[in-house]
């Protein structure tokens, strides 16, 4: 980790949105989880899910997008108004959205009818705020309008407060939403599903007990992604954890300076005059986060003692003269960010993002389990495997069980399915490291499809690849998967390819699976091999897993019985050396 990094505690996540969820619905509420924060990741969605919430809620089409390639099937909610050039992606891509301005409403029914289909919109009631929304005394004419176009379906009505007036939920302006509600069901015989109350800053109001009983829904970020950092300013939510993500960055420069700029003083970089308090000679320290990164203003470090004195489009400046313990060069610092400096965090392209879980407890015995076809079994026992697994300490058995580390092999590739799905009922969400000069287009693209839920293109990596069709190319420039060529491999080096990759596959995930191909690696001597990864740089490839901890399973196939035993006995060291084996 070179730069700044941010990384999103997902269990945190989970459990906000379960604490949420729970509470919203002792009052008849459903929760929409919104994910614009954290510009649609998807594992952050998935964390969302796992909470409880009924949906997703998202802003932009580029995060939609995101979503829907991760396998995220359920109801997806687009929150702003689209322009009339994107209509038909919105009919497209979401199952319901915003809606305040009948010129789109218009063009969203037209698309609907001509694809068959009927798109479900909720009506924006401007309660003040004034930001999107039709004022009170238009919706019953708006509403009459709607009915006219068969491609859409009023589906409820809603307001946002908040964002752009500031005013505060109450229970004045939101019984005046649910007024507005039954007036339209009592005038129009409509069946409204929705009547959506705002975002995160409601919550105050419901846990006061002065929800109007007919909010049956509510679009909520903030609170489940930061805990209520914003929403409760002065009187914190107990159950919300609000440390959910967390910056931090390298220091690069440790001095002690005068605390005043020395000479004429203008405007900065950003036409702002700054102010400063002379407070003597202070041991200042400058890290690796800019305004490039992240909005300073909303930044609290956790580091005891150490201050925030500004910033530059690259650099922080802080002052550590009372940090404890104290820091120098090289040392990472640690900051907690309101939503404002997330969203930019999240939005930075220069930022390393890092979802995970709660670390897990390792299992004090280590286990494996081989399973493998008759041809393959033949391989691997002329091999001694299971002894050799038993002399670096792991208990062998010939059934995969939870907690184990799996390794499948055959004698060709379509292990890699069963491997897969095995992993992903142990772990549920999953990565996977492909080791292969041939891209595996047919079974990729099953596989993704079929274990949808369970792993995501976001979280694959290919590495070693040398030759790919035309249809190969195709699919892996359109996925989301990442892709390491031997060209790459050459620039940058092994280490750093596995580095990176074992980065990708681990993020967000409970554990990754690894698919080895012999053909991968040049093995002296042997006509087997077809790729141009080295025998030192695959001893490298496991040995980077090994050290990772993250492997749960691994598959080596083709494995026929008719391999070169030269090819077979090279194969088992690289599979031991993944599992762990040492030279000391």
């Amino acid at each position: 980790m070179s730069g700044p990094q941010i990384t999103i505690d997902l269990s945190r996540i989970e459990r906000n949105a379960k604490a949420v969820v729970k509470r919203c619905a002792q009052s008849g509420i459903q929760v929409f989880g919104v994910t614009k924060g954290t510009c649609g990741m998807p594992q952050v969605a998935r964390a969302m899910l796992r909470g409880g919430v009924v949906g997703i809620a998202e802003s932009r089409f580029e995060n939609i997008r995101r979503l829907r390639d991760s396998g995220i099937q359920c109801p997806i909610m687009l929150l702003r108004s689209p322009p009339l050039s994107r209509a038909e992606e919105v009919v497209r891509t979401v199952e319901i959205s915003l809606q305040s301005e009948l010129t789109i409403i218009r063009e969203l029914a037209r698309i609907a009818e001509r694809l068959g289909r009927v798109h479900d919109i909720i009506l924006m009631i401007d309660l003040g705020d004034l930001r999107e929304g039709i004022w009170p005394n238009e919706l019953l004419p708006t509403i009459e309008k709607i009915l006219e176009m068969r491609g859409v379906r009023v589906a409820g009505v809603g307001t946002n407060l908040t964002c752009f007036g500031a005013i505060v939920p109450t229970r004045e302006n939101l019984s005046q939403l649910e007024a507005h509600a039954y007036k339209v069901e009592r005038l129009t015989g409509l069946r409204l599903d929705w009547v959506s109350g705002g975002n995160s800053s409601s919550l105050p109001l419901l846990l006061a007990g002065g929800m109007p009983k007919g909010i049956n829904n509510l679009r909520i970020g903030e609170a489940i992604l930061q805990g209520g950092r914003d929403t409760f300013l002065e009187q914190p939510w107990e159950e919300l954890d609000c440390d959910a993500f967390r910056l931090s960055g390298e220091l690069l420069e440790v001095k002690t300076k005068p605390s005043m700029p020395i000479g004429k003083s203008g405007v900065d970089a950003f036409g702002q005059k700054p102010y400063f308090t002379d407070e003597g000679d202070r041991l200042r320290g400058i890290a690796n986060i800019g305004r490039e990164d992240v909005m300073v203003e909303g930044m609290t470090p956790i580091n005891p003692g150490v201050r925030v004195l500004g910033a530059s489009s690259d650099h922080l400046v802080l002052d550590l003269t009372d940090a404890k313990p104290p820091l120098q060069v090289g040392d990472r610092v640690d900051f907690r960010l309101n939503y404002g400096a997330m969203l930019a965090v999240m939005t930075s392209e220069y930022v390393e993002k890092a979802p995970m879980h709660d670390a897990e407890v390792t299992p004090t015995q280590k286990r494996a389990a081989i399973i493998s076809t008759l041809e393959s079994a033949r391989v691997l026992k002329a091999q001694s495997l299971t002894g050799k697994l038993q002399a670096i300490g792991f208990e062998v058995s010939n059934r995969p069980s939870s907690g184990a580390i799996a390794l499948f092999a055959s004698e060709d590739r379509g292990i890699v399915g069963e491997a897969l799905q095995w992993a992903a009922s142990e772990k549920d969400e999953i990565g996977l490291i492909w080791i292969d000069s041939h891209a595996p287009h047919d079974i990729l693209k099953n596989k993704l499809s079929a274990l949808k839920s369970h792993l995501s293109p976001e979280n694959v990596v290919l590495v070693g690849l040398r030759e790919a069709s035309a249809e190969d190319a195709t699919f892996l420039k359109t996925s989301r998967i990442t892709v390491f060529t031997m060209v790459e491999i050459d620039a940058t080096g092994i280490r750093e390819v596995m580095r990176e990759a074992i980065r990708i596959a681990s993020a967000g995930t409970r554990g990754i699976h690894v698919s080895y191909s012999p053909t991968v690696t040049e093995i002296p001597g042997s006509i087997e091999g077809s790729g141009g990864i080295t025998v030192r740089e695959t001893h490298q490839v496991m040995e980077a897993v090994a050290t990772s901890g993250k492997m749960i399973s691994m598959d080596v196939s083709p494995l026929p019985a008719t391999l070169e035993p030269r090819v077979g006995a090279t194969t088992t060291h690289f599979i031991l050396s993944a599992f762990g084996k040492r030279i000391l």
